[in-house]
């Protein structure tokens, strides 16, 4: 038990002391917030905004999500890998060039009321979405240490939920009461947006940081 504390604190001053690490976990959770959020959101607003029936949308969505947005991941995974070849900064920019294409696309998609056309759409948006997956974890293992790297992770997944989804769901459904859920889902993509804006700033400490830590003696 007091192990696995040390290890938690010893993660924690880690995060603190990496630069990377503070733009990969802030970042995180505004894309946490955003695109779980929509995710979460989605079946509600489909039905109230397109006259659908929840289990109907939830099928669609379920459906047209697991296929895209398993080629999304692929996808960000192999740009990662293919930049890597001429920048160590690249699955900082794979996660970056992810949000700010798919980004305007949710923004777009949340104006749509046509079924046919709102398909597509979803499918485009969320492939480009989803190839943060892989790049975003991958950056936390090249910056820190490998004996604390499976501890960080973990606490990057705490975090990015408590401080991205558990606020989302609520959040949204006050907004909608308020102002309408056409209007309140609007904060979902532009908080994963900012969120990849946010990852974006680990390009100018990456490279420093993974220095730093392949510079350390091997435990």
């Amino acid at each position: 038990m007091l192990g696995a504390l040390d290890d938690l604190l010893r993660a924690g001053a880690t995060v603190r002391a990496t630069p990377t690490l503070l733009y990969v976990f802030i970042g995180g959770a505004l894309i946490s917030f955003g695109l779980n959020g929509i995710v979460g959101w989605a079946p509600t607003f489909m039905a109230r905004e397109l006259g659908l029936r929840v289990g109907t949308v939830t099928t669609l969505l379920g459906k047209w999500g697991l296929i895209v947005g398993t080629l999304g991941t692929l996808t960000g995974g192999l740009v990662a890998d293919g930049l890597s070849r001429y920048t160590k900064r690249a699955r900082v920019l794979t996660v970056s060039i992810g949000f700010v294409l798919g980004a305007p696309l949710a923004i777009w998609l949340l104006t749509i009321r046509d079924l046919r056309q709102f398909v597509p759409v979803f499918c485009a948006a969320f492939f480009f979405l989803t190839w943060y997956s892989g790049p975003i974890a991958a950056v936390i293992f090249d910056v820190v240490p490998s004996k604390i790297g499976a501890t960080v992770a973990g606490a990057y997944l705490m975090f990015i939920h408590l401080a991205g989804d558990t606020i989302a769901f609520p959040l949204v459904g006050i907004l909608s009461d308020r102002f309408g859920i056409h209007r309140a889902v609007m904060v979902l993509p532009l908080a994963a947006l900012l969120g990849g804006l946010v990852v974006l700033g680990a390009a100018r400490t990456v490279t420093r940081d993974m220095a730093r830590t392949e510079a350390l003696p091997a435990a």
